[in-house]
């Protein structure tokens, strides 16, 4: 799995949300691809791309918002939108990749 960030670099919440992604990528591993929509990069995210159509093919139109991808499915799903701590993200990144299946 890998997440796509959407963000808009002039937005403090986004700037927020960009040092939570950060921690997640640091301490789960996983692949991360920030994109920025309106062309600004986060100092925070050096590696982001600039927005060339994506958000709106996967329909992205609330912002921030994290895409999850599953390359091996060819799926992409929503993850989130708006802030969300670290541990809620964590909580549902599982949610989300096991389709909300009950753990009991």
């Amino acid at each position: 799995y890998g997440i796509m960030f959407f963000y808009r670099g002039q937005d403090p919440i986004d700037g927020q949300l960009a040092q939570v992604i950060n921690g997640f990528r640091d301490t789960y591993g996983l692949s991360v691809i920030p994109v920025s929509v309106d062309g600004v990069i986060n100092p925070l995210l050096p590696d982001s791309r600039t927005d060339q159509g994506q958000a709106q093919r996967l329909g992205v139109k609330y912002f921030p918002a994290m895409m999850l991808v599953d390359p091996k499915q060819g799926s992409v799903r929503p993850l989130s939108y708006g802030f969300i701590s670290q541990d809620d993200l964590a909580k549902q990144f599982l949610n989300v990749s096991e389709d909300f299946k009950p753990n009991f």
